[in-house]
């Protein structure tokens, strides 16, 4: 019982700050009551597909989008919304960008997929554009930080 209180104890002083407990390059994210946290353990790669013109998420187990300033992504039948790529997340009460409403999620999924099939057959001469945050997540592609067109991993 005592460990159960001690738990407890520390999940709740982890929501009072914030929600994000950091540890050395292991992001936690405490949500009670809300969606599983997206945990993504290094800066993903993103490409553009020229049909959907704005930048997904490849090779990582969620649907993840960076567009008109933000990262979104879909899960539990929703779109959320973060300043980063690995958070903190909240759902999408306002409208989405234009872009993210123009698509069913499988058709995001579908052009992401061809997208990504053709980087990697050679990744070195792929003449679309690719992006990967820094490690902190802070920075965004309009900021010109970070892996941009003509820079691959």
């Amino acid at each position: 019982m005592k460990s159960l209180c001690k738990i407890v104890a520390a999940l709740v002083l982890a929501t009072s700050l914030g929600g994000t407990a950091l540890a050395g390059d292991v992001s936690i994210n405490v949500n009670l009551g809300h969606p599983v946290p997206i945990i993504v353990p290094e800066p993903p790669l993103f490409l553009v597909p020229p049909t959907l013109g704005f930048r997904v998420a490849v090779d990582v187990p969620y649907d993840l989008v960076y567009i008109d300033g933000r990262y979104y992504s879909y899960r539990d039948r929703s779109w959320h919304v973060g300043p980063n790529y690995h958070g903190p997340w909240t759902v999408v009460r306002d409208r989405l960008p234009y872009g993210l409403r123009k698509y069913k999620v499988s058709q995001i999924r579908d052009h992401r997929e061809k997208e990504y099939r053709h980087y990697q057959k050679d990744k070195h001469r792929y003449k679309g554009e690719s992006y990967r945050p820094h490690r902190d997540g802070d920075d965004h592609p309009g900021k010109n930080k970070g892996h941009k067109k003509g820079k691959h991993d």
